[in-house]
């Protein structure tokens, strides 16, 4: 693959209720207005075969939980959600492809079920599987937006109906204990990550105006294009 002809793409990262999804859908917009060919992805796609099952495991309403499954199956799930998904794409027909959760998700939300020997061999796994044997595409950046497990709380809180979950948090979502491993998680992998940029989104009054860390989010995508 010649990556100088493919989309520069660009992973958002975070807890639940990071407010990566509202920057997602704002960055989208200003790339586009600045005359980019941008195209977008979505994790889980909850309206398709995988991610229909993700979001009933993620549900807890299901015969199969999303936090009691073992992490490799769980793995799987996420992984083929994605492989699915960039079957349907040309990653050479976009400038950018942003994706609202990537690889990096999946091998921070599952390490973090997972004794601490344990976690780095899983994201090892996670990444093996899904960038040498899917073959999916690896993230030219991954954008981690930072906010702590209780902001998260508030902002999940405020998300309203959503259709695999209805009004209440998912099983990952309503773990405060979870959440804080999670955290720690993506913190540690922005270290080891050459291409990934933690944004910080709280400030001394709570967390900072959209607008705000939509600025910080297209100073980093602007380091792609020297």
């Amino acid at each position: 693959m010649d990556k100088s002809s493919r989309a520069k793409i660009i992973a958002f990262e975070g807890i639940d209720g990071s407010g990566k999804g509202v920057q997602f859908n704002n960055i989208y917009h200003i790339l586009t207005s600045k005359g980019a060919n941008v195209g977008k992805m979505d994790f889980p796609a909850y309206d398709e075969f995988f991610g229909r099952e993700i979001g009933r495991m993620l549900s807890g309403d299901s015969s199969v939980n999303a936090n009691t499954v073992d992490v490799k199956s769980m793995s799987l799930w996420y992984a083929m959600d994605r492989y699915l998904a960039f079957e349907k794409i040309d990653i050479y027909a976009y400038d950018y492809i942003l994706l609202n959760r990537s690889t990096l998700s999946n091998a921070v939300y599952q390490s973090a079920r997972c004794c601490d020997k344990e976690r780095q061999l899983l994201m090892e796994w996670i990444e093996k599987l899904e960038f040498n044997y899917l073959k999916i595409p690896r993230p030219d950046m991954y954008i981690i937006f930072d906010v702590p497990p209780a902001q998260s709380e508030i902002n999940v809180a405020k998300k309203g109906h959503r259709d695999y979950v209805g009004e209440k948090a998912d099983v990952y979502e309503a773990d405060k204990g979870f959440m804080s491993d999670v955290r720690q998680s993506y913190l540690e992998a922005s270290k080891i990550f050459d291409n990934a940029v933690v944004i910080n989104c709280m400030g001394s009054e709570g967390m900072l105006p959209v607008e705000t860390i939509s600025e910080m989010v297209e100073q980093a995508i602007r380091s792609l294009n020297p």
